[in-house]
C-alpha cells in the first residue's frame, strides 16, 4: 500500500502531541479531553475562517438518558445491524453520562444546562419543548431518551458571523471557552492535505496549507484525530455514495470530505456512506446553499403543515410530507428512479399550497456561517413570490400549466387531499390529522423542492476506541476519527444524536490517544 511517508528533506513547522483536524463540536471535545487526559500540546487545524463547521448551525440539543439497556435496544434498532455492537455499546454508555459532561464544561463560563424534553418547532420555526421522550422513532427503548440544552449563557450575544435561529452557538461558546482555557492552539484557514506516516507506518503528522497558501508540516508525536465532518459539499462523492441526483447542501462549502479521503489514502475502510441526515428543501441559482423547509427537528402531532408534494411528471402526491423524523428521512421518497423514464420523477418535486398556507409563516429558514451567504426569508413568503422563486396562479389549471403537469391529474390530487382533510384521515400516506391543511383558497402557489442534506453520516470505519480501522478491521496506528466523520449511525438517525456523539466520541478518542507512546 502506497502511503505518504515522512520525508527527511523537510522540517516540521509546528509540533504537537495530538493534531486534531476540524474545529466543530467533535474537534473541540477531542482537544478538551485529550488535554484533560494529560496530553501536553494539542493543535487544531481548521479549514474554514471560523470554528463551528456544521455543528454551530444545529439546535445544540444534547441527547442523553439513564436507562442503558433501553437505549441500547433503541440504538441497535436504528443501526439495523450495520454497526458492531461494541461501538454502539460505547456510545450508549456515553449517553448515560453526557449530560454530566456538558454540565461540567458549562462551569467554565456560567452557562446553564437543563434537561428540557423533546425539541419541536412553533409555526414561526422557533424551538419549543415538550416534556416527553426525545425519541423520534416508535422503537422499543426510545422512551428512555431525554434532551438537554444550554438555556442561558450570561454575557454572550452570539457570534456576529453566524446566521441561525437555533441555539447551537451556545454549546459552541462553551466548548470554545474550554478549548482556550486549556491552552489548545487553533489555526484557522489551514486545511489539512495529507496525513503522514513514518518509515514504520505509524501516523506521525500532517501536511497542511497555511492562510498564505504555503505548504506546512505539523508533527503529531502521539496521534492524528480526524474531526472534519462529512462530504456535504463534495459533488463527486455525493454522486458516488448517494442515490439521489442532485442532492444539495444546506451548510457551508468547507465540508468536502477531506478527512475521509485522507483516511482512505492510509487504507481506511468506509462505512455508512449512503446514510445522510436530510430532508427536502429549496435551491435557487442566486444562493450558494440550499434552504431546508422550516419544521424544526422533531414532528409535533398538531404542527400544521400547509403544503403537499407532487411529482414533476404526473402532478400526483407520493409521500407523507411530515415523516416521524422530518430532518432525517424525508428526502428518501424523492430518490425513486423510474427505469422507463431514465429519470427521477420526483427530483425536483413540486410543493403546493394556497393563500391560507402562504399566510401561515415562512416555508424556509436559511442558515449560514457567513454574512455573505445569508438570506432573510420573508415572514409571509411574499418577497420570494416577487423574486419568482415561488410561482403564483389564480386557479389550479393555471398552476398545472406553470408546473408542466396534467391539469386533470393535479385537480384530482388536490380534491383527494381536501377530502382527506375534511375527513381527518390521510388514507394514501398516513399523515397525522393534526398536521393536515386543505388547499382550497386561491391564489395557489408552487415551488420546486429538492433532496437536501444537513450532514452525511458516512466516513472511515472506527472501533469502540474511535480508532480508524482498515478493510480487515485492524486499527491504523495512531489514527482516530470522531463525530460525523464516520458516525456510528448505520440506518436511521436519532435527531440531535450527532451532537452527543461529538462529545462522547471526542472524549473516547482524546483519552485513548493520550495513551499512545510518544514517537
Amino acid at each position: 500500500m502506497l502511503q505518504p511517508h515522512w520525508n527527511q528533506n523537510f522540517t516540521w513547522d509546528h509540533r504537537a502531541d495530538i493534531v486534531v483536524l476540524g474545529y466543530g463540536y467533535a474537534g473541540a471535545a477531542t482537544a478538551i479531553y485529550a488535554r484533560d487526559a494529560g496530553v501536553e500540546k494539542v493543535i487544531i487545524l481548521e479549514k474554514a475562517l471560523h470554528f463551528g463547521g456544521y455543528s454551530i448551525l444545529s439546535g445544540g440539543v444534547v441527547l442523553g438518558g439513564t436507562d442503558y439497556e433501553g437505549m441500547l435496544r433503541y440504538f441497535k434498532a436504528l443501526c439495523a445491524g450495520r454497526t458492531p455492537d461494541e461501538v454502539i455499546e460505547a456510545q450508549v454508555e456515553g449517553l448515560t453520562k453526557v449530560h454530566d459532561y456538558v454540565r461540567e464544561l458549562c462551569a467554565i463560563n456560567g452557562a446553564k444546562f437543563e434537561v428540557v424534553g423533546k425539541p419541536g418547532a412553533s409555526g414561526s420555526g422557533e424551538l419549543i419543548w415538550e416534556k416527553v421522550s426525545a425519541s423520534c422513532y416508535p422503537l422499543p427503548g426510545g422512551e428512555s431518551l431525554t434532551s438537554g440544552l444550554i438555556t442561558e449563557l450570561p454575557g454572550f450575544d452570539g457570534y456576529p458571523w453566524l446566521m441561525s435561529p437555533y441555539p447551537g452557538g451556545l454549546l459552541m461558546k462553551v466548548l470554545e471557552d474550554n478549548v482556550n482555557r486549556r491552552g489548545v492552539v487553533a489555526r484557522f484557514s489551514t486545511p489539512a492535505r495529507e496525513i503522514l506516516t513514518d518509515e514504520n507506518g505509524l501516523v506521525c503528522g500532517v501536511k497542511a496549507t497555511d492562510p498564505a497558501g504555503r505548504e506546512i508540516f505539523v508533527r503529531a508525536s502521539q496521534a492524528v484525530i480526524i474531526a472534519s465532518g462529512g462530504f456535504e459539499s463534495n459533488e463527486w462523492m455525493k454522486l458516488q455514495y448517494c442515490e439521489a441526483k442532485p442532492i444539495y447542501s444546506i451548510g457551508p462549502s468547507s465540508n468536502t470530505g477531506d478527512g475521509i479521503l485522507m483516511a482512505q489514502k492510509l487504507g481506511a475502510a468506509l462505512w455508512h456512506m449512503w446514510h445522510i441526515h436530510g430532508s427536502y428543501g429549496f435551491k435557487f441559482p442566486e444562493c450558494p446553499s440550499a434552504f431546508r423547509i422550516i419544521l424544526g427537528g422533531f414532528r409535533l402531532p398538531k404542527r400544521k403543515l400547509p403544503w403537499i408534494l407532487v411529482d414533476k411528471i404526473k402532478g400526483q402526491r407520493f409521500m407523507n410530507e411530515f415523516h416521524p423524523a422530518p430532518q432525517d428521512t424525508m428526502h428518501r421518497p424523492l430518490e425513486y428512479f423510474e427505469p422507463d423514464l431514465q429519470d427521477f420523477p420526483r427530483i425536483p418535486a413540486w410543493m403546493i399550497f394556497d393563500e391560507r398556507g402562504r399566510k401561515m409563516g415562512p416555508i424556509a429558514k436559511p442558515l449560514a456561517v457567513s454574512a455573505e451567504d445569508s438570506y432573510d426569508w420573508s415572514p409571509d413568503n411574499n418577497k420570494e413570490i416577487e423574486k419568482g422563486w415561488i410561482s403564483k396562479a389564480a386557479s389550479i389549471d393555471e398552476l398545472a400549466q406553470i408546473m408542466g403537469v396534467n391539469s386533470k391529474n393535479l385537480r384530482q390530487t388536490i380534491d383527494t387531499w381536501n377530502q382527506s382533510c375534511q375527513g381527518g384521515e390521510d388514507h394514501d400516506f398516513g399523515r397525522l390529522p393534526g398536521t393536515m391543511v386543505p388547499i382550497s383558497r386561491p391564489p395557489y402557489y408552487a415551488v420546486k423542492v429538492w433532496p437536501v442534506v444537513t450532514n452525511t453520516q458516512g466516513g472511515p470505519e472506527h472501533n469502540a476506541k474511535q480508532q480508524v480501522v482498515d478493510a480487515f478491521s485492524r486499527p491504523i496506528p495512531r489514527l482516530y476519527a470522531v463525530g460525523e466523520c464516520g458516525s456510528f449511525y448505520g440506518h436511521l438517525y436519532q435527531l440531535s444524536g450527532n451532537i452527543s456523539e461529538c462529545v462522547i466520541s471526542g472524549k473516547i478518542a482524546g483519552e485513548c490517544a493520550a495513551q499512545e507512546v510518544k514517537l
